[in-house]
């Protein structure tokens, strides 16, 4: 069988629940290494109880030896001499290290060394006391060994309480002995103490084992009571920790609006000295440092403390806020507390509202010119007539458009373009009054309300921001005109409600567009059915291209020498099913304004290059093309690419016509254009020349194949010298440049003869034939061929 472990003595009361580590685990038990070593600590913690119980061990057989002259005690005095002395010695080594790391193993060694030299010492002195009693009649050393023995063992049990099992086998050790000696001796009366001596070593060991559960008792109550301690002071410590590290400022105070408790950001917030931070401290004083320091004013300070005195007596939360000296602001939060107290909590919300004013700033104003935004106009706009129904007094909306704005950001860059809004926004602010709202609708849009205003005041203010608008703007090394178009509503005759009013604005914009622009329209009645009609017609325009209803018809371009169709203009139709024929001049600019026009200009590619593709003359075919279609560059080339790979049509026979309007836009993406799809053959024309700028420089700066002169100039060209002139010059300089010239509006005869001999290779117009539809070609061919 394996050895059983020897235990350390008096460990029973360390064992704890298993929750150590191996290195804690004693023969199957397991002890708070800790405690034991506290433990053995105390027994070396007083040396001063060592030696005077040390030297009454050794005196004790030396005066036995010196009554009875015995050799037997003088022998015990040496060895309890060098007990002692060893026992002095353990106890020095053992207090010059220190032990807060020592093992179980180290730990346990200084308990036995201290055990073994007590136990010694007591079985010595135990030893001494018999052979008094039993050896001996002298009453001296009787009395010595007697007296001596209950003493030391009385100092063991008060000493040594906390090992019960250390204090017994000292008590053995020391007591048998004492009471066999007593039962033993000469003396019958001794024997009657001897019997008492066993009873004495049991009331010791009860009394010890007593004072042991009282010690294990108060050891656990003074546990509990650090750990009440500790785990309040961790508590105090964590609520001072989240009072001083919150962002706001708090301070209780009690129901005399005394200070009961703040936090380091109240303080800071405040300006307070330490002074004023004190519990008990009361508000009165805190109030006039405030005033004496201009952190606060009188007045502010009254409000806060009325503030206090308010929610103290309705236990209801109020919020107060203040602006410092400093330009800090405040926001204060006033609650009830506990037992009538008050909490006020102080926000520096300086940050706080300058974000909330800038946020406002942005919801309010537009951020590129500082005008108000749309939703500030909106609101504005219905605020005017709230105010229109209180005093009647009437307003104006005017609706301000940039014309040609897009040809700037498209051409320029939207850098360019930003701060042409920019000094549109100072000049327009500069022709209005200050009691006027003038806002950023959206892109190159603003509106502006003036209220309590005439008919009169409107003009002249819509006049003064035309004028604005025309001188030119100087952006670095660029020079770029701008000008603006207005419509104008007046409330409450044009519109009932901000809607209306706007929508009515936006129509007299649109006419003063159509009126050649850089001018002012007031809105009329009439518009609005015009307007209601152009809806109308594009939605139907819509609903049109989508079922097919549109369709190309094509007049015939002829050689005036040869007299033979060289090409054929393809023109747009659109038969609508109630209106009948809806001209071109009405529709193709509803689809240009409405963004039809792109898809619309695709389709009539695509269909005029499978039609030319059927023709056995093999004359070409002439598409006009709006120069909004040139805005997608690309589209529109692989749109003609397509269009002639699909129908098998050969480029040279495509000719694409364009307008003047177009080259003013854009001409350097123009001429991209126009260069990409000449270099696979298709040609192009300059159409209706002499109706817009009429600058001849287009006619040497893009390679046009031909150029075709308007119809105006035709009219009277038999008699009109002008129109002569033009036609001829035009002519002649197209000779030169190697374009051909074709002339539209030739009605008659006498029209034919006369351009023929101004110089024109072609002509077009009724004289030669009317638009028609494909089937109606291709039956007088059919017809041709039968006769």
């Amino acid at each position: 069988m394996a050895a059983t472990p020897i235990r350390p003595f008096g460990l029973n009361w360390l064992r704890r629940k298993p929750a150590r580590t191996d290195a804690d685990t004693v023969s199957g038990g397991e002890f708070d290494l800790a405690d034991y070593r506290l433990l053995v600590a105390s027994l070396f913690s007083s040396p001063g109880s060592i030696i005077p119980g040390g030297i009454a061990g050794v005196l004790t057989p030396f005066l036995c030896w010196l009554s009875t002259g015995l050799t037997i005690f003088l022998t015990l005095t040496l060895l309890v001499a060098a007990v002692v002395l060893l026992r002095i010695v353990t106890v020095i080594r053992y207090r010059r290290l220190d032990h807060s790391e020592d093992t179980l193993a180290q730990t346990r060694a200084w308990d036995r060394e201290y055990f073994l030299g007590a136990t010694v010492f007591s079985a010595i002195l135990g030893y001494s006391c018999y052979a008094a009693l039993v050896d001996t009649d002298d009453a001296a050393a009787h009395i010595t060994s007697v007296a001596s023995t209950i003493a030391l063992a009385s100092g063991y049990v008060s000493r040594n309480a906390g090992r019960p099992k250390f204090v017994a086998v000292q008590l053995l050790t020391f007591c048998i002995p004492m009471a066999l000696g007593l039962t033993l001796a000469h003396n019958p009366y001794y024997h009657y103490i001897g019997y008492f001596a066993f009873l004495y070593v049991a009331a010791n060991i009860a009394i010890t084992n007593s004072l042991h559960r009282n010690l294990l008792a108060l050891s656990e109550a003074t546990k509990q009571s650090r750990g009440l301690a500790t785990a309040l002071h961790s508590q105090n410590l964590t609520l001072d920790t989240a009072l001083n590290t919150m962002i706001h400022g708090l301070a209780m105070f009690d129901p005399r609006l005394s200070l009961a408790v703040s936090n380091a950001p109240h303080a800071a917030l405040y300006g307070l000295p330490e002074t004023l931070t004190l519990p008990g401290t009361p508000i009165t004083a805190i109030a006039r440092f405030l005033i004496e320091r201009q952190i606060a004013t009188a007045d502010q300070v009254r409000a806060i403390k009325a503030t206090l005195d308010q929610v103290k007596a309705t236990r209801e939360p109020a919020v107060y806020e203040f602006e410092t000296r400093n330009r800090r602001m405040l926001v204060v939060t006033i609650a009830p507390a506990a037992e009538g107290g008050v909490l006020m909590l102080t926000e520096d919300a300086t940050e706080r509202k300058a974000t909330e004013a800038r946020i406002e700033q942005m919801a309010r104003f537009d951020e590129l010119t500082g005008l108000a935004n749309r939703f500030e106009f909106t609101s504005q706009l219905a605020a005017a007539f709230l105010r229109r129904e209180r005093t009647g007094d009437g307003f104006a909306l005017l609706y301000i458009d940039l014309d040609g704005f897009k040809q700037v950001n498209d051409n320029l860059g939207h850098d360019i373009g930003d701060q042409v809004l920019i000094q549109t926004a100072a000049r327009l602010k500069s022709a209005i009054r200050h009691s006027d709202l003038l806002a950023r609708f959206g892109g190159d849009e603003f509106v502006l309300i003036l209220p309590a205003a005439d008919v009169a005041t409107v003009k002249a203010i819509a006049q003064r921001m035309i004028d604005a608008m025309c001188p030119a703007f100087e952006l670095g090394t660029k020079t770029i005109y701008v000008t603006a178009s207005i419509g104008i509503a007046l409330a409450p005759t044009d519109g009932s409600s901000p809607a209306d009013l706007l929508r009515h604005a936006d129509t007299a914009l649109y006419k003063a567009k159509a009126a050649g622009r850089n001018t002012a329209t007031f809105f009329d009645p009439a518009m609005a059915e015009e307007m209601l009609e152009r809806h109308e017609i594009e939605v139907d325009l819509r609903q049109a291209s989508v079922d097919g209803e549109i369709s190309l018809y094509y007049q015939p371009i002829v050689d005036l020498r040869s007299q033979e169709v060289v090409t054929r203009e393809a023109l747009m139709r659109w038969h609508h099913p109630t209106r009948g024929m809806v001209p071109p001049g009405v529709f193709i600019p509803i689809a240009e304004q409405s963004g039809l026009i792109a898809a619309m200009g695709d389709w009539a590619i695509g269909q005029a290059c499978r039609d030319a593709a059927s023709w056995s003359d093999g004359a070409g075919v002439a598409v006009n093309v709006s120069p909004l279609q040139f805005r997608e560059p690309q589209r529109i080339v692989q749109t003609v690419k397509d269009s002639l790979l699909k129908a098998g049509l050969p480029a040279q026979r495509l000719t694409l016509e364009v307008t003047e309007s177009l080259l003013i836009e854009d001409n350097k993406t123009t001429l991209e254009v126009i260069n990409e799809l000449r270099s696979i053959g298709v040609r192009f024309a300059l159409d209706d020349f002499g109706t817009g700028y009429s600058s001849l420089a287009y006619l040497s700066t893009y390679p046009f194949s031909q150029v075709k002169i308007d119809r105006r100039f035709t009219r009277n060209v038999s008699g009109d010298e002008a129109s002569k002139a033009v036609i001829e010059a035009v002519c002649q300089l197209a000779r030169r440049l190697s374009m051909s010239v074709v002339v539209e509006g030739i009605e008659t005869e006498s029209q034919k003869l006369a351009v023929q001999l101004l110089g024109a290779q072609r002509a077009q117009g009724y004289l030669f034939g009317r638009p028609e539809p494909m089937h109606a070609i291709a039956a007088r061919k059919a017809s041709r061929k039968i006769a």
